[in-house]
């Protein structure tokens, strides 16, 4: 996911704030009892995630569409066969660009944190309606992080309507 800052300075820096353009419309309130920021926290479902630290290695997938984005921060235990099951269970907006025409097995070592929990809704609900597994990991340049080759998945046409 991208999220763009702004900040805007009213006179001397008298008063200034930022803003962070989100999703136009949230599915959810966001009041995190999660442990990171609230723009990665709005992602997981009621903002709800937990830290947890890798006793042993494991393996986690990534889907995704173009080689810009095949190294991101959010992954999932979940495997799924088809494009259309991915872009509901994990809400992918498709403005995002993210059309998950691909899948990624990842492996993480033992020690690294993450952070996991359920996928948010997106708007619209009835198009993305999340409930997948997430977890999110801060730093994906660990040179010890094992990022496998990634294979086509089984397309569908997806239709929001």
């Amino acid at each position: 996911m991208k999220f763009k800052s702004v900040s805007v300075g009213i006179g001397l820096s008298i008063l200034s704030f930022s803003v962070s353009s989100f999703p136009r419309v949230l599915a959810q309130e966001v009041s995190s009892s999660c442990p990171l920021p609230s723009e990665i926290a709005i992602t997981f479902l009621n903002s709800k995630c937990q830290e947890v630290k890798l006793e042993q290695p494991q393996t986690f997938y990534r889907y995704y569409s173009s080689s810009e984005n095949r190294y991101g921060r959010y992954l999932t235990t979940d495997k799924y066969e088809t494009n259309v099951e991915v872009i509901k269970n994990l809400a992918l907006n498709q403005s995002w660009g993210n059309k998950a025409t691909m899948i990624q097995p990842i492996t993480l070592p033992a020690g690294t944190t993450v952070y996991q929990g359920i996928v948010a809704p997106q708007t619209p609900t009835k198009c993305y309606p999340g409930g997948g597994q997430q977890t999110f990991i801060k730093d994906t340049r660990d040179p010890n992080i094992k990022w496998s080759e990634g294979e086509n998945i089984i397309l569908k046409a997806f239709c929001c309507s």
